[in-house]
C-alpha cells in the first residue's frame, strides 16, 4: 500500500454554483471528485511507462461536510489494490483535520496512442 497526500485552495472555480451542482458559492461535490482523482492520478505516474497514462473508471464518494472558498482541503489517496492494469483506492478528504469528504476510486493504465485511435474511429 502506497499513499500520497494533495492540498488544494477551493477557489471561485471549484463552487457548486459554479459546476451547476448546487446554488451555493460551497466547495462543490464535482471539485471533491476532482481532486481526489487527481491525487490518486499523481500516486499511480510513478508506475507509468512512456506511452502511457491512466484514466478514471470509477468513483464513489460521499461528501460530508461544506467547504468555503479560500480553504485548504487536504486529499490522501491510498493505493489499496493493483491488478494488471487496474489500480484500486482509498480516498478522503479533509479540511484542518475534518473528514469532509471520502470514496473510493478505481483508475485503469493506457496506451495513450491505442486509446486515441479508438477514441477516433
Amino acid at each position: 500500500m502506497r499513499t500520497l497526500t494533495k492540498s488544494y485552495v477551493v477557489t471561485d472555480d471549484m463552487t457548486a454554483s459554479r459546476f451547476a451542482s448546487g446554488t451555493l458559492d460551497v466547495f462543490g461535490t464535482p471539485a471533491l471528485i476532482g481532486c481526489m482523482e487527481d491525487t490518486a492520478k499523481t500516486l499511480m505516474d510513478e508506475d507509468l511507462k512512456e506511452g502511457e497514462s491512466s484514466v478514471g473508471t470509477k468513483v464513489g464518494t460521499t461528501h460530508i461536510k461544506a467547504t468555503k472558498v479560500g480553504a485548504t482541503v487536504t486529499v490522501e489517496a491510498t493505493l489499496v489494490k493493483q491488478e494488471g492494469r487496474m489500480y484500486d483506492f482509498v480516498i478522503k478528504a479533509y479540511e484542518d483535520g475534518v473528514l469532509i469528504g471520502e470514496g473510493e476510486h478505481t483508475r485503469a493504465v493506457i496506451n495513450v496512442e491505442r486509446f486515441l485511435a479508438k477514441l477516433n474511429k
